[in-house]
């Protein structure tokens, strides 16, 4: 599952970004408008958005009519911001933002906001991707196909499988890929064989049904 943070404190975002991926949430960041404007291409299943970014405080909300109107992305929508007045958490709110949480915040709430607005939206939309015979459920981060049951995966090796299937057909950087996954942003310590025995592990117990090319070890590509 994907969200996008936008946030013009580079160092809060890096922070709040790995604070989602240790629990399980993809994360794509941006810290400026120009920057979510000129790299934006995939929709995520919900977006962070301080509302004060680089100080003009109708950027945040000019983002968020951009990615309604513009893009017409439904997904939910968090803002945060410093602003405590009621007119602004009014406005934003009656812009198509979903929730309007106060700086400073607790991480736990804003996972516990997280947690249920995208219960909310899996109410109207399906959580489950598939990709052959292999059916994954967002919701409890798990391969719920029949065939695969019995089989014990390791939560990276889950988060492999989500990240792969949502990604298929695509060709994959090993920097992007330990970035997702490992968590790591400079990708210094995690070593080639760690990646490798990791893959391998992982297409045994799927029965070579998990059909990921690498290529000169530095990209990988899930095939259809």
């Amino acid at each position: 599952m994907k969200i996008t943070i936008i946030e013009d404190d580079i160092r809060l975002s890096n922070n709040l970004a790995k604070k989602l991926k240790r629990n399980w949430y993809f994360i794509s960041e941006y810290n400026s408008k120009n920057d979510i404007l000129s790299n934006h291409k995939i929709e995520s299943d919900l977006y962070i958005i301080d509302l004060n970014l680089w100080i003009y405080e109708n950027e945040g909300f000019e983002i968020i009519e951009w990615l309604r109107l513009s893009k017409n992305i439904k997904s939910p929508i968090i803002i945060t911001s410093w602003y405590s007045q009621c007119d602004k958490k009014v406005y934003g709110l009656d812009i198509w933002a979903d929730d309007y949480l106060e700086k400073p915040y607790n991480s736990e709430e804003l996972l516990a906001r997280i947690r249920s607005l995208i219960r909310r939206k899996w109410e109207h939309t399906s959580s489950i991707i598939k990709y052959k015979n292999i059916e994954y459920d967002l919701r409890c981060w798990n391969i719920i196909s029949k065939k695969y049951t019995n089989i014990q995966f390791t939560k990276r090796e889950l988060l492999l499988i989500e990240y792969f299937i949502i990604n298929k057909n695509k060709v994959i950087k090993r920097t992007d890929l330990i970035i997702s996954i490992w968590w790591s942003y400079d990708g210094i310590w995690i070593s080639d064989n760690t990646i490798n025995v990791t893959l391998f592990n992982l297409r045994k117990k799927l029965w070579n049904e998990f059909n990921l090319i690498t290529l000169n070890s530095k990209w990988f590509m899930l095939k259809e």
